[in-house]
């Protein structure tokens, strides 16, 4: 008999869903929380909050009907059309995710040793093409140890850094300028828990039948979201109390971890540069293994190489303009696949309170 996945192992699970190396870069919170100070703390929060909700929802859903697949997570019914949009959105998510990932790797070698962003970028492209085509798919799993690893460097970062260095106060800024996309807390906390919450779907979803009851699943992911609060704010408040010495920087908790200790931050680059490694190649392995499926065939090694020169000159833009304006367009779309995960889940409640309901 198989073991069930117990709540602890849930909550895991629920937090490393979230923790990509865009997350742990500290680009992203600071970007969608961090310009609005005290404003970004609520959108924390809220977060968080909204995590749990559809954390829940998205496993109940999964549990009750048996389904894996991301499209038939979030509506019910056939809707052919609609399943294939945000198949199709949730494959442009993992191609922003992996461009993302390749330009962060260029900012991190520039950064730390002064190499130039484009041959950074070429490099690790290059990189992830070699492993895809040679299939090593297991490197993402020995990898796995790099994330658990960063996320311990970033909440000790981010604790040194409150207590060593001069903080800047704590503003309240409901709105920010420069980027029409993030324009308020508001709107920047839901899209970054839609865009979020795309990839998470994907995670859990398929582990569903191996959990506990319900109970173990809301004790998990009730746990999950105590541990996702802690390293959000160990992140989330240097960005904000640090303003002058992050803003600028492509890899702010980097930067951040250089002032702290020079050989931290060496060491937190390198930890930085393997998981955005992984979760390029994770990205390039989710998008070959769906259109795969869909096309009922292998992928030629050409179209891999077209897929990594595509990801390559997307990430010219550069890591911190992709986190700022592709993550928000992601994120606005799979706001309407968060609807329509409330709605399925809100249909198969209705569907059994009839079914358990006393006969008349």
């Amino acid at each position: 008999m198989k073991k069930k996945i117990t709540p602890m192992q849930i909550s895991v699970l629920f937090t490393g869903s979230f923790l990509g190396a865009g997350f742990l870069s500290g680009q992203e919170l600071l970007q969608f929380f961090g310009r609005f100070g005290a404003w970004g703390l609520a959108g924390m929060v809220l977060a968080i909050a909204a995590f749990w909700l559809f954390g829940w929802m998205v496993l109940d859903i999964a549990k009750r009907t048996g389904h894996t697949a991301f499209d038939k997570i979030i509506l019910h019914g056939t809707h052919p059309v609609l399943r294939g949009f945000f198949s199709a959105v949730f494959l442009l998510f993992l191609f922003g995710c992996m461009m993302g990932m390749i330009a962060g790797s260029g900012a991190l070698l520039e950064q730390l040793f002064g190499i130039p962003a484009l041959l950074g970028d070429a490099a690790m492209t290059l990189l992830v093409l070699l492993v895809a085509v040679t299939g090593a798919a297991g490197l993402v799993a020995a990898f796995g140890v790099v994330v658990p690893l960063l996320v311990g460097a970033a909440v000790v970062v981010g604790a040194l850094a409150v207590l060593r260095l001069p903080t800047e106060g704590l503003p309240a800024l409901p709105f920010a300028s420069g980027n029409p996309l993030l324009g308020n807390w508001l709107f920047s906390a839901v899209s970054f828990i839609s865009y979020n919450m795309m990839a998470a779907i994907t995670i859990l979803v398929p582990l569903t039948q191996e959990m506990e009851d319900t109970r173990a699943i809301r004790r998990g992911l009730g746990l999950g979201s105590l541990l996702l609060a802690v390293i959000f704010i160990c992140i989330l408040l240097p960005m904000i109390l640090f303003r002058a010495l992050v803003g600028d920087a492509e890899l702010p908790m980097l930067a951040l971890a250089s002032q702290v200790f020079p050989a931290l931050g060496v060491l937190y680059a390198l930890l930085l540069l393997c998981g955005m490694f992984t979760a390029a190649l994770s990205s390039l392995f989710g998008i070959t293994s769906r259109l795969e499926v869909r096309l009922g065939g292998r992928l030629s090694r050409r179209f891999l190489a077209l897929l990594c020169a595509l990801a390559f000159v997307g990430s010219i833009f550069g890591f911190k303009n992709v986190v700022s304006y592709v993550y928000p367009l992601c994120g606005y779309v799979g706001f309407f696949a968060l609807i329509g995960v409330a709605l399925h889940f809100r249909f198969l409640h209705k569907t059994s309170a009839a079914e358990n309901a006393p006969a008349p």
